[in-house]
């Protein structure tokens, strides 16, 4: 039978072995205790692990899309509160028109009144979302409508220069009184109403594209998430503003101007109808992704389970190795120093 040497040095150096293997055990144990997760899949899961990153990587790409109709849902409701106020804008305008018809008293009144409203809806037209213009359909760098007054614009200069050219004279001078019924009906209905088909707006009012933002709101679903200025609404929501602020004052006798009122609430009527239309067009985009965003959130919950399933580590069994490793290691600390302590002469004394 043999006998094996024993020193103090291969005690030692036995105790730093255990240590150190203890130790990198502590770390691993104090990781899944803190994530929840093992430590490493790919020991852990072994052949299961590409199971693993591929419901992780499914999860990851859900949840951006998520976050993304979060985005699409806040700008569509900025767009359908803008709406809101235009139709309501709008409403107003019909109420003044309709009060101009029979007599010359507030001529002046719903002149200013159609500009100023003319105004703010250009506003709420240019209105801006995360740094994206939200009605200028994919041109979204790109601010909708111009300034109607401002120096030099094309749409103002071009339906000035429609009268002028149908009637011979400028909006300014004295023979607008004399203009006929049928002749001011005539102008409305043909020179007028072109300033605003889609060829001329596109020309002199609008930027804007007729191509609207489409956004993917679930992997296989993708909807017209905007509204364009460009739309059919907008354009006779403009042609009344336009009628009533350039026409509305300047001389007509009543005949002819009753004509401008009785056209006026027709294309303010048609506006307001097919604003609501573009408004329910938009919500029914908001209701298809919120319902996409709910079938987003079973999937998560789904795949989140699942990979739990897969690397989730049951915190008590943690805890309970991390406190066991400590113990164990302080134990190796202080076996280490009693081996060191150990020394010949303190047996020859």
């Amino acid at each position: 039978m043999k006998t094996q040497s024993v020193s103090s040095y291969m005690l030692a150096n036995a105790t730093r072995n255990i240590l150190a293997k203890a130790q990198s055990e502590l770390i691993k144990a104090q990781q899944e205790g803190t994530t929840g997760f093992v430590f490493d899949k790919g020991l852990t899961l072994g052949s299961r692990t590409g199971q693993s990153i591929s419901l992780r990587k499914e999860y990851d790409r859900l949840s951006v899309l998520t976050d993304t109709n979060g985005v699409i849902k806040e700008r569509m409701t900025t767009s359908q509160n803008a709406l809101t106020s235009i139709i309501k804008g709008t409403q107003d305008l019909l109420s003044t028109v309709t009060a101009m018809s029979g007599g010359a008293a507030g001529r002046a009144v719903a002149v200013d009144k159609a500009k100023n409203l003319m105004q703010s809806t250009t506003e709420l037209l240019n209105s801006s979302f995360n740094g994206e213009y939200i009605f200028a359909g994919v041109n979204t760098d790109v601010k909708p409508l111009a300034d109607y007054d401002a120096a030099g614009g094309p749409a103002r200069a071009a339906v000035l220069q429609s009268f002028q050219d149908y009637f011979g004279f400028p909006t300014t001078d004295p023979q607008t009184a004399n203009i006929a019924p049928a002749a001011m009906k005539d102008y409305l209905d043909t020179a007028f109403a072109g300033e605003f088909d889609a060829a001329s707006w596109s020309a002199n009012w609008s930027s804007a594209s007729d191509t609207l933002v489409k956004s993917r709101i679930a992997p296989t679903e993708i909807a017209e998430t905007s509204v364009s200025a460009n739309s059919a609404g907008f354009r006779q929501m403009a042609m009344a503003m336009t009628m009533v602020a350039e026409l509305g004052n300047i001389g007509l006798s009543q005949s002819a101007l009753d004509e401008v009122v009785g056209k006026a609430s027709k294309t303010t009527t048609d506006a307001i109808t097919a604003l609501a239309d573009t408004q329910a067009f938009l919500g029914n985009a908001q209701a298809r992704t919120k319902d996409a965003t709910d079938r987003l959130a079973v999937q998560l919950n789904v795949l989140n389970s699942s990979v739990l399933d897969l690397e989730a580590v049951d915190p008590n069994e943690a805890a309970t190795r991390v406190n066991a490793l400590t113990t164990q290691i302080q134990a190796s600390y202080a076996l280490t120093v009693k081996i060191q302590s150990l020394s010949l002469l303190n047996y020859l004394k």
